[in-house]
């Protein structure tokens, strides 16, 4: 077995507008590898590099780097956007409008559309319309409309993607600012 030791800077973050304490390690292994580990109100993230650019600790390569490039790699399933049910049956209720204007449909089958649009509001995830209203689905967006899930129309701001990207902000400007030494 091989133990090794290294130094690790350690910065505490307090006084980010609203955002909680956060916690930074930064551990620099070799020239062009490091790695950083950011903690927030119990939630830990962590991304290594092994080919940064030349003369830069990872506090620097860091500072530069672009958050939507940090979120992917501090959590590559994280997207700035999620399904909502709210957004869909909003959508849902502009086609069921749309294909009554252009008299797809009668005035008593599009008000019975457009009433069973409003459950669609209740979904946290387009998986779980398959089953009760993947025929009403089909009718108002054809064969493939499970693909909504990733359509602007059918999804919301995440807000855990924007915390995480405030919380990348808070870092990148204490790391450009000069360290104090704690007492």
């Amino acid at each position: 077995m091989k133990v090794e030791t290294s130094t690790v800077t350690k910065l505490y973050i307090t006084g980010a507008v609203n955002l909680d304490p956060i916690t930074v390690f930064l551990e620099d292994f070799e020239p062009k590898r490091g790695k950083i580990t950011v903690s927030c109100w119990g939630k830990s993230w962590t991304a290594s590099w092994g080919g940064m650019w030349d003369g830069v600790t990872v506090g620097q390569f860091f500072r530069k780097l672009n958050a939507s490039y940090i979120i992917g790699y501090f959590d590559s399933q994280m997207r700035s956007r999620q399904f909502s049910g709210e957004a869909l049956a909003a959508k849902a209720r502009r086609q069921v409008l749309k294909e009554r204007r252009t008299f797809c449909y009668g005035r008593d089958e599009a008000r019975e559309l457009y009433d069973e649009v409003e459950d669609l509001r209740d979904y946290s995830s387009i998986d779980h319309l398959h089953g009760a209203h993947s025929e009403l689905m089909h009718k108002l967006f054809g064969d493939e409309w499970w693909h909504l899930a990733s359509d602007n129309d059918a999804t919301e701001p995440n807000p855990e993607y924007d915390y995480l990207e405030r919380i990348i902000a808070a870092v990148q400007q204490a790391l450009a600012e000069p360290v104090t030494a704690a007492a």
